[in-house]
């Protein structure tokens, strides 16, 4: 795959720190010692240039962040090999952790930073100095306090008038904002695909039909991940099935973010649709291989092209 002609960039308003902890199970009261821990940075913005990065692209995370534990999220991020651009806040970055357990996961969400207008500020001060027409920037995840999904859509905004694209995942936007980032492509799962539009998900035609709602809004291309059931590219090409590969899921944590980085990547050195497609299906499944936000490397992924199952002629099944 040859490289993308202009810089990527990830854009991580609301970063995180995911934490997992290793448990021989779960009892009240009792002390629960860990038998092991594992560290990574996380938040969207952070898993997408970890999978560009391992991918062999040259990427640059631009993230928010709080200062309290700012050297930690910076060393995890150097540890992934990821360029950062750090824009410091007063305030911690939120951890995540996820408790593996005998019985199953538990996941604990703590609170993180607030942002403001001077946040803002400095953000689109380094969106200027930085981006140059035929960039791309990779903007999702979760939004702090202080930041609105009319914010984002502003930011992005700004992001089309430096000549820059965009792509877009996060479930804080409505098809109002969507109009006005007009996504490169747009990655929401189903269950985000539903909290965006706010129709019915359940079934794979009520999936697609919310989709389209999307590409009458200004999205060029909405890639919908199904979980075990593998995921579809609608644009104005139409409709593609891809299946996913059987494989043990060990996480599902990044698995949308490694399949948007490689989705991305492909979409950017031209790759026909099908093979988009199909390279990020599987990259999406070979980060399931791992336990934590781990980011697939390219032979892990590559090794499940040949599993991916693709419908060139889009058909839904009866």
């Amino acid at each position: 795959m040859t490289r993308p002609s202009g810089k990527i960039y990830t854009l991580s308003l609301f970063p995180a720190i995911d934490t997992t902890l290793y448990l021989e199970g779960m009892e009240p009261v009792r002390e629960l010692p860990a038998q092991r821990e594992h560290s990574e940075a996380g938040g969207k913005g952070a898993n997408t240039a970890a999978a560009l990065t391992a991918l062999g692209l040259d990427c640059a995370c631009i993230c928010l962040m709080g200062e309290e534990n700012a050297g930690l999220f910076l060393r995890l991020l150097d540890a992934a090999g990821v360029r950062c651009i750090p824009i410091p806040l007063p305030g911690r970055i939120r951890e995540n952790l996820s408790l593996e357990t005998p019985q199953g996961q538990y996941r604990v969400m703590r609170q993180g930073f607030r942002a403001d207008h001077r946040a803002l500020g400095r953000l689109e001060m380094v969106l200027r100095e930085r981006l140059c027409p035929g960039d791309t920037v990779l903007v999702g995840g979760k939004l702090p306090e202080g930041i609105t999904a009319d914010d984002l859509a502003a930011l992005c905004e700004l992001i089309h008038s430096l000549g820059a694209e965009v792509t877009l995942d996060t479930a804080a936007v409505r098809p109002a904002q969507v109009e006005r980032i007009r996504p490169l492509v747009m990655k929401p799962n189903r269950l985000e695909l539903g909290e965006i539009t706010g129709l019915p998900v359940e079934r794979l035609e009520e999936c697609v039909a919310a989709a389209r709602l999307l590409l009458r809004h200004g999205a060029e291309r909405v890639l919908v991940s199904l979980d075990r059931d593998g995921a579809f590219l609608l644009d104005r090409e139409g409709l593609l099935l891809a299946r996913a590969p059987e494989v043990e899921v060990r996480s599902s944590v990044g698995a949308g973010d490694a399949m948007l980085a490689w989705f991305t990547a492909a979409l950017l050195t031209g790759l026909p649709r099908e093979e988009t497609l199909r390279r990020a299906v599987a990259a999406g499944s070979a980060a399931c291989l791992h336990y934590g936000t781990h980011a697939p490397s390219r032979e892990e992924a590559e090794a499940l092209l040949s599993q991916v199952g693709i419908d060139p002629a889009g058909n839904l099944p009866d």
